[in-house]
């Protein structure tokens, strides 16, 4: 797990009308919206404004950004959970506003538009997450009858939707947030009609449809599991647990099915009661991200990999922002006391970390989190990271005589040979 991590300012919103915004208009507010990290490094996020527009989508990363959808409503426009993927952003309505989903460009292009109805008949789609391939998941309900997870796409110009489960069929009683990943598989915590009170399934997509695999349920080890999960490209879930002695743990289930626990309550000053209030995200490199109270009174961000875990930030650590360093946390006062993460959090294949902050000034900050010690190229194989040199050439050279696929660097693939060594060597002289 990366140990040293650069904190940078993407947005700031105010309420306060002696305190600027930055990067949104004056008068702004981010409390309690979640954010959505994709592979650019580009974040996504629900802004509520005043006036007209009164909501707004952003996107945008610490060099530049902005609102790229704005709206006017009386009521809620836009739900708070969006998905960035692929330059594209998934935004759904709100209850209040016609249920539509929306797929749109960085730029705040119409993409797509998914309204209710269709060959299935869907209705109010929720929390939408986006595949590689353009397709949107999502949960749609369908008012007393119950609730349908539906992959919805367009294909030669023909909007087609495709039903992977329901709770009015007599398998599940009960769908929560689906989250999918590039390849199209699909992570949803569930009640079932019988067995387990909660099973969480992974839906892989086959020749023959989607094959709903366990990943865990209620029994010998767990007595209830936070309602939502994270999925990354690798088909590894993140989820958190509590275990049948009460302890709540952080959990990252391989793809291959392995189950490693990542954190529990107790751990390094983690409040195991308030663990499971929000749900962990994960990427390829075996990484999960949570938020989690611990020792400073607040909400904090650590990140572990079931070997390592280390705190990213938390109340009292100072932020670089347009007004110079703030600190994180705001004291709301009375039973609230100070409040420091904002939302759920994000994380993506870069190992970058997208979060929002109550910052000291009563103002919330969107942010991401970026090891410092990252490598700065593909030759960069060894500390200290960001600097090329004979250790990197020597940590290559332990992978060929391995024969290790990170090796394999030149045609044909899984032979390893002197145009492999090349190959490397062309792209060390490179540089970073």
């Amino acid at each position: 797990v990366p140990q040293d991590w650069t904190i940078e300012l993407v947005a700031r919103s105010s309420v306060n009308s002696a305190i600027p915004a930055f990067r949104l208009p004056q008068g702004s507010s981010l409390s309690s919206q979640p954010v959505s990290i994709d592979e650019l490094g580009g974040v996504a996020f629900r802004a509520v404004l005043s006036g007209n527009p009164s909501e707004g989508i952003f996107y945008g990363d610490p060099d530049a950004g902005g609102l790229i959808v704005t709206g006017n409503s009386a009521d809620s426009l836009f739900s708070s959970s969006v998905d960035a993927f692929g330059g594209r952003v998934a935004v759904a309505d709100s209850f209040f506003s016609g249920n539509d989903l929306n797929v749109y460009d960085t730029s705040g292009v119409l993409v797509a538009a998914y309204p209710p109805g269709g060959t299935l008949g869907t209705s109010g789609p929720s929390s939408p997450t986006l595949s590689a391939d353009g397709a949107v998941c999502y949960e749609a309900d369908f008012g007393f009858v119950g609730d349908r997870l539906v992959v919805d796409e367009f294909i030669a110009g023909a909007r087609v939707q495709t039903a992977e489960a329901d709770d009015f069929s007599g398998v599940y009683d009960f769908l929560l947030t689906p989250r999918m990943n590039a390849s199209r598989q699909i992570a949803i915590n569930t009640i079932p009609s019988s067995g387990p009170s909660r099973r969480i399934v992974r839906f892989d997509p086959g020749a023959m449809g989607y094959e709903a695999v366990t990943i865990a349920e209620t029994g010998p080890v767990y007595q209830s599991f936070v309602n939502s999960t994270g999925i990354v490209s690798d088909g590894s879930i993140a989820f958190t647990g509590q275990r049948n002695d009460t302890i709540r743990e952080v959990v990252l289930a391989g793809a291959d099915g392995s189950l490693t626990v990542i954190a529990e309550g107790g751990q390094s000053g983690i409040s195991n009661t308030n663990l499971a209030n929000f749900p962990p995200v994960n990427n390829a490199n075996g990484l999960a991200a949570f938020r989690v109270e611990d020792g400073s009174g607040s909400t904090a961000i650590y990140v572990g990999d079931g070997t390592d875990l280390v705190r990213i930030v938390g109340a009292g650590d100072l932020l670089e922002t347009d007004l110079g360093p703030i600190a994180a946390g705001f004291n709301f006062g009375g039973l609230t006391g100070v409040q420091t993460i904002n939302s759920n959090i994000d994380i993506n294949d870069d190992n970058q970390i997208a979060f929002g902050a109550f910052l000291e000034n009563g103002t919330i900050g969107i942010f991401i989190a970026t090891p410092t010690n990252a490598a700065c190229s593909g030759a960069d194989l060894a500390t200290p990271f960001g600097t090329l040199d004979i250790f990197d050439v020597i940590a290559f050279l332990a992978l060929f005589d391995g024969e290790d696929p990170g090796a394999d660097l030149a045609a044909p693939a899984g032979v390893f040979d002197i145009f492999d060594v090349i190959e490397y060597l062309a792209v060390f002289d490179a540089g970073c």
